[in-house]
């Protein structure tokens, strides 16, 4: 590579070769991983959203929460800079986010963002034939915005769960809004809708709690 490379078009260059649709060649391997794990992902799953809904239940049962009216499922970014894609699944009365009593549990995505760490792992080395025109900073910047798509992914993946998340024991326990609305999305940023809706109709479906 020539040394009169300048930075901007040396990344340029890094980003053709190196990152441009390489995420593509991820999905096969997100695939053929959930496929061969699938019984115990998908487990993992049901049971961090179960925990929720059943603190959700304890604490109404103390008068500490009203009727659940949103369950949130939200990337925390900085655990994805860190390796670890973390995801808060959050349940909230009709308070929204001034709900004050917490009932929180996390789900880690691994599946789904592994071949990501791996591929900025390998792209460590490849820079070093940029001669420091493309950095470490500018790979984390990189892998922000890669990130975007394998929490897309993640997003999808929920929705295809959310016909067993409706069946899970403490679910159908917890008392909840008929339009409870299950939303995905980054920590406190804009989500998308899995289930329900969000807006306001009857009230809370009043239904009795169990032990």
């Amino acid at each position: 590579m020539s040394r009169r490379m300048d930075k901007e078009a040396a990344l340029e260059d890094f980003l053709e070769k190196h990152i441009f649709g390489k995420w593509q060649e991820d999905l096969m391997t997100v695939d053929a991983v959930y496929q061969e794990h699938r019984q115990r992902i998908e487990e993992e799953f049901l049971a961090a959203f179960d925990a929720v809904c059943g603190q959700a239940a304890e604490l109404q049962a103390k008068g500490c929460k009203g009727a659940i009216r949103y369950i949130y499922f939200s990337l925390m970014r900085t655990s994805v800079m860190e390796n670890s894609p973390c995801y808060r699944i959050e349940a909230y009365d009709e308070n929204w986010l001034t709900d004050m009593a917490d009932c929180r549990s996390e789900w880690r995505a691994d599946f789904i963002f592994t071949p990501l760490f791996r591929r900025m792992e390998e792209l460590e080395e490849t820079k070093k034939s940029y001669a420091r025109r493309v950095t470490s900073a500018d790979l984390d910047r990189i892998k922000q915005i890669e990130a975007v798509k394998y929490h897309l992914l993640t997003v999808e993946f929920m929705r295809n769960m959310v016909p067993q998340l409706l069946v899970c024991r403490n679910y159908q326990q917890m008392d909840k809004f008929p339009e409870i609305a299950l939303l995905a999305g980054e920590y406190r940023d804009e989500c998308q809708l899995l289930h329900g809706s969000l807006e306001s109709k009857s009230g809370a479906s009043g239904e009795a709690l169990s032990g």
